[in-house]
């Protein structure tokens, strides 16, 4: 019974926090277990831009998060990031997903 209720909640739990997330920017690389989110781009930049590229821009930020459905998500989308737990301050930094929202598809 407990595992349902997790996969459940994991799954379909579609409340963000209440707290501000860690993130908002654009989906920039997306593969099955991660995301790399960058702030400080446009949509365009997003789409046209592949992960070496633009951790070479100045003034972005960027993040590699894990642990969440990450099948919803492409390059070019527009999300929120809450991560729980600790984030590895490398660049891009690493943490995982709590929660992400996207805001525009």
């Amino acid at each position: 019974m407990g595992y349902y209720l997790y996969f459940f909640f994991f799954f379909f739990d579609n409340n963000p926090p209440k707290s501000e997330p860690y993130i908002e920017g654009y989906v920039v690389e997306a593969d099955f277990n991660r995301i790399l989110v960058i702030n400080g781009i446009t949509e365009e930049q997003s789409k046209n831009i592949n992960e070496k590229e633009a951790l070479n821009l100045v003034n972005v930020e960027a993040i590699w998060v894990s642990k969440y459905n990450f099948f919803q998500f492409r390059k070019g989308q527009k999300v929120r990031v809450w991560v729980g737990g600790t984030v590895a301050e490398s660049f891009p930094a690493q943490g995982k997903a709590d929660y992400i929202e996207i805001i525009s598809k």
